[in-house]
């Protein structure tokens, strides 16, 4: 067992908090750093995203702490036509079509918001109603407030979404210094 006056005092209030949680934990080791924490959770909020999105993909372009991040979702449905003129609840193959169909387009959406949910900024473009259904994903999910543009875009390449979304949210350079 090693002598407790031979041992180094902490050298920082984290080290020091660190060895009272594992003393009161009987010498099991239960928390760490919680500052690396807290920073994480601070740089989260400068995140920006921009997107380009329809019913069939989604290109998300990520821009935090001076680093862009590009990711590509795709829904993964066929296509498909809505039949609106079934009567609601008759239970007629059509329906229960339509049924599916909403419902993978919401687990779509929802696989979209789990990767920009925290972003500061949302920057939404595509060239049909999907970037509308989004934005009411997101008013569900308590997130509109940080939509701070909804565009028209046609079909774009991957850096012509980039760029689009470097015009909107410009980066420093790392060799700024003011």
């Amino acid at each position: 067992m090693a002598d407790i006056n031979k041992l180094e005092p902490p050298k920082t209030k984290t080290e020091l908090a660190a060895i009272l949680r594992w003393e009161e934990d009987g010498g099991n080791i239960i928390e760490t750093d919680r500052s690396t924490r807290h920073q994480k959770r601070k740089n989260r909020m400068d995140k920006k995203v921009g997107m380009w999105i329809d019913r069939n993909k989604a290109v998300i372009v990520s821009i935090a702490d001076k680093v862009e991040a590009r990711r590509i979702i795709t829904s993964d449905m066929e296509h498909y036509v809505l039949y609106s003129t079934v009567v609601p609840g008759d239970g007629s193959p059509e329906n229960i079509r339509d049924r599916r169909f909403w419902n993978h387009l919401g687990e779509y959406y929802e696989k979209i918001v789990e990767h920009i949910r925290d972003a500061a900024e949302i920057q939404i473009f595509g060239p049909a109603i999907a970037k509308y259904e989004l934005q009411q994903h997101l008013e569900s999910e308590g997130l509109a407030t940080r939509i701070v543009s909804l565009e028209d875009a046609e079909k774009l390449t991957d850096l012509e979404i980039a760029t689009r979304v470097q015009k909107r949210f410009p980066m420093r350079s790392r060799f700024d210094f003011s």
